[in-house]
């Protein structure tokens, strides 16, 4: 044998060997551990209906405009779990917002580098039923061109796309199936600054559609005029980097210095009802997409609003009185989270009641690396004579890769999570894992796909939410697209 065919036949035996151990390491990580739970409900709540949204908890990732991230439909209880994978693309297809319509088809938004596109998935397969290309970003540097978006009462999507507009596309039956077709486009380009884009788009309870952008500017469309009113930010460096709240009141907006309250007056103008301060630090937190808050605003009850701050050496749940007219402090409590020096949060609150959820997000790595995201995840319950805050449970040692839901039809929050497990294990296993609400005990993971949990994982983590489909299956938006886990039946 030639030294060359040598060398080939030791380079295959050398290859065969690796994929070998590969395969063997691969096939190491469990499939599933703990047991199947049974339903444990809890007393359903539902929020005010949003007259110009579709039902709450299918509407967008958050859960209608009070952002609660909370179902009535069951999720999984462990049961025969089975897991889907849809890659809109190898390398980047982030699909953060998922909502779904009256059929229970899935609809979510594709970033991806070489364009964006709008899907409607078959909810059991996640194979596209119906596909719009949307116009293509300039930069990823924030959260525009249509990562936010909602479903109307009509059961049309409503975004702002990059080319200067909010858009309103709607799904048509053809002779072939479904199809996107725009209702709606209406100009912005002579309301924005150069080079500022909208985030988010949320109708209030009138029909006039809000915006938010990542600059210092909001505003809203007056519905019968079409006429446009803004607001600009007051304080120098000021911006907004989340999504907003929309209650009967008005609009509850946190900026990356405070949090406010704003409403319209007699005249269509833009008016700040109340303005309150919160702690930022310095410099931002690794684990974060800005400094500042990286919460949206959260309702809870009928009088409070829910953010974390970007405090330090703590990020800390902050709750204030939402009305318009108050007696004493806003702020009702000041609640630091996790451990010093590694504590920030870049997702919204979970709310059911007068109960938070929180999960830690210091160290993440949104290009992709869950080996680097700190522990912690809490539960923090607000005093029923606003008194303050309590913690009723810390959990110091999970690791959570998503905002959670809350099923009221199992009792469970639900989590996307990583685990090894050893430290020094090269493979490890992205997992739906089941949290016990009342007590935060992990109680069971099924896994979705083995991986590294590193950049070059195809399953990486956005920190996207767990949704909850009509259909019973849990659902989370990643890096290269999206996931499912569902029991089977029987």
């Amino acid at each position: 044998m030639k030294p060359l065919k040598i060398t080939l036949a030791v380079t295959a035996l050398v290859l065969v060997a690796a994929g070998l151990l590969i395969s063997k390491a691969w096939r190491d990580v469990p499939t599933a551990m703990g047991a199947a739970v049974p339903a444990r409900p809890l007393p359903a709540i539902s929020q005010s209906h949003h007259p110009m949204l579709a039902e709450s908890q299918r509407s967008s990732m958050h859960g209608g405009s009070y952002n609660w991230d909370l179902n009535t439909y069951p999720g999984p209880l462990g049961h025969n779990t089975h897991t889907a994978h849809r890659a809109f693309s190898r390398l980047v297809g982030v699909a953060p917002n998922i909502a779904f319509d009256a059929s229970g088809r899935l609809i979510t938004v594709s970033l991806q580098l070489n364009g964006i596109e709008l899907h409607l998935l078959d909810p059991e397969t996640l194979e596209t039923l119906a596909m719009a290309e949307l116009p293509e970003k300039a930069s990823f540097d924030d959260n525009s061109g249509g990562g936010y978006f909602h479903l109307d009462d009509r059961d049309r999507v409503l975004l702002a796309p990059s080319d200067n507009t909010i858009t309103i596309y709607e799904v048509v039956e053809g002779k072939q199936g479904p199809e996107w077709h725009v209702a709606e486009s209406h100009d912005v380009s002579h309301v924005l600054p150069e080079g500022i884009n909208i985030h988010d788009v949320i109708p209030d309870w009138i029909g006039n559609l809000w915006f938010v952008t990542g600059g210092n500017l909001l505003g809203y469309r007056e519905k019968s005029t079409g006429e446009f009113f803004t607001y600009e930010l007051k304080e120098d460096g000021e911006t907004i980097q989340n999504s907003f709240a929309v209650d009967e009141e008005g609009l509850y907006v946190v900026s990356t210095d405070a949090l406010y309250l704003f409403k319209t007056g007699p005249d269509g103008a833009i008016n700040p009802i109340w303005r309150e301060d919160y702690e930022n630090g310095e410099v931002q937190k690794p684990g974060t997409l800005s400094h500042g808050s990286g919460t949206s605003p959260t309702l809870i009850g009928d009088d409070l609003v829910g953010i974390a701050d970007d405090g330090h050496p703590f990020t800390h749940v902050m709750v204030y009185q939402r009305r318009e007219q108050i007696e004493g402090d806003r702020v009702v409590c000041k609640m630091p989270l996790f451990k010093e020096g590694k504590s920030a949060t870049e997702n919204s609150l979970m709310v059911y009641g007068n109960v938070m959820v929180v999960q830690n997000d210091y160290g993440h790595v949104f290009e992709g690396n869950a080996l680097q995201t700190s522990p912690g995840v809490m539960r923090i319950d607000v005093r029923k004579d606003r008194s303050g805050c309590d913690v009723v449970w810390y959990n110091e040692t999970m690791i959570s890769q998503s905002l959670p839901r809350l099923s009221t039809s199992t009792g469970l929050l639900y989590f996307y999570t990583f685990k090894k497990q050893a430290t020094d294990d090269f493979f490890g296993g992205w997992y739906l894992t089941a949290v016990d609400f009342v007590t935060g005990k992990e109680l069971w993971d099924r896994l979705i796909s083995p991986g590294t949990g590193t950049i070059i994982d195809p399953l990486s983590s956005v920190t996207a939410p767990v949704v909850l489909g009509p259909n019973g299956a849990a659902y989370v938006g990643i890096r290269t697209g999206v996931v499912m886990a569902k029991d089977r039946r029987g």
